[in-house]
């Protein structure tokens, strides 16, 4: 993971590019080690199309690689999907949105008249699988935030930033980080390991990684959401009020070093939860009537745009956990130091909520429904990673 180093004047614009471009360049290259080396994004087109290990690069189907080229190089010219390369810029107004990322009614204005532009710098369109494809796969789960992966956050309505903000995930870390499937703290990810290779010995399967979706603001622990708003006060407010921001900030984090100082982003980085909220806190609602983000227009900024909307607990993405190698040390992720060994597979070909997949934890609990689970479970699947297996009676209660 790498986070540009800009200049402090925003005039300065060959000097902000050559900034971006390195980092688009680091990124790409990441891009194609996990389409070339890991076969994500993609991984059964790509083993259709050269299926001899010995011989990688002789093409044996060719309809495959054309499926696979189209998916890496599909979308608009120019203006990016979700998925492709390219600058993705989104008016907040004209996307549904979930209410919850800001509750609060005369925010919304503002928040509908709020542009963003992302720099994708990861192609993301990964192909769709259905579960019927892992019968008789263990899988595990835990829960992922909906923050944006592989792009750059570059400027908010007529705001070029001066440090772009580095969008690494949720969801989608597993399809920008080779040979890496998840990032967290080293708790959870030693239970993840755990119970992977207790998975592993019992089934003789490398596990599934199936996340599970949070609410709009359980993007906040990461650290993307007050960069935002960080990096756009030191990009649009005048000095007068940035002397300002730095008083109160250094109420709650007395080692503050300035709004302005080249180490601001790293400071954020490194305070504790609790800090970080703090200074949220403040600029949401100290600074925003004088030209600063609020929080609600700084989640969204940072937010999959798949992730918009849709409820709580569904899941997404599919990855596979490498249950015989070692927990890797450092992730590269700025939130969460830790990873989990693996890769990203694809996306699930159906809405489907994680506690369908659970029948066994629905029943101890006595939910009502597994599709629409009570605020209690939610929580209580917070606690710990969950565990079960994909097995011909769950694929049939699932549709399938």
């Amino acid at each position: 993971m790498f986070y540009p180093t800009l200049p402090e004047d925003t005039q300065d614009f060959p000097a902000v590019l050559r900034g971006i471009q390195r980092t688009l360049a680091d990124r790409a290259r990441l891009t194609a080690q996990s389409i070339i080396e890991s076969g994500q994004r993609a991984e059964q087109l790509q083993r259709e199309a050269f299926p001899d290990p010995t011989r990688p690069t002789q093409l044996q189907n060719s309809e495959a690689l054309a499926k696979l080229t189209e998916m890496i190089m599909g979308g608009p010219m120019g203006f990016a999907s979700a998925g492709t390369i390219g600058p993705r810029i989104t008016k907040l107004g004209d996307v549904q949105y979930d209410p919850r990322f800001d509750p609060r009614v005369k925010e919304q204005p503002r928040i509908q008249e709020t542009t963003t532009k992302v720099e994708q710098t990861a192609n993301l369109d990964a192909p769709t699988i259905p579960l019927t494809q892992f019968e008789g796969f263990p899988f595990i789960t835990s829960m992922s935030d909906r923050t944006a992966a592989g792009g750059l956050l570059t400027s908010i309505d007529d705001v070029m930033l001066k440090r772009p903000v580095e969008l690494q995930g949720g969801q989608d870390f597993m399809f920008t980080n080779p040979n890496k499937v998840w990032a967290s703290a080293s708790s959870p990810v030693r239970q993840i390991m755990n119970n992977a290779q207790f998975l592993r010995e019992i089934t003789g399967k490398d596990p599934l990684f199936i996340p599970w979706r949070m609410a709009p603001s359980g993007g906040d622990f990461a650290k993307f959401t007050g960069e935002t708003m960080l990096s756009y006060a030191e990009s649009a407010l005048p000095k007068s009020v940035k002397k300002e921001i730095d008083k109160e900030i250094k109420k709650v984090a007395e080692s503050w070093k300035g709004i302005d100082s080249p180490e601001s982003i790293s400071q954020y980085q490194s305070f504790s939860d609790s800090t970080r909220k703090k200074i949220k806190q403040t600029l949401d609602v100290n600074f925003r009537e004088a030209g600063g983000l609020g929080i609600g227009q700084a989640r969204l900024a940072v937010t999959d745009p798949k992730q918009f909307g849709g409820s709580d607990a569904q899941i997404m993405n599919i990855g596979r956990i490498f249950a015989d190698q070692p927990i890797i040390q450092a992730s590269g992720h700025a939130s969460y130091p830790k990873a989990v060994p693996g890769e990203g597979l694809g996306r699930v070909d159906r809405d489907l909520n994680i506690f369908q997949l659970l029948p066994k934890v629905v029943e101890q609990r006595g939910m009502p429904s597994a599709i629409a689970p009570r605020q209690t479970d939610i929580r209580a699947l917070q606690m710990k990673p969950y565990a079960g297996i994909l097995d011909e009676q769950t694929l049939r209660l699932l549709g399938y």
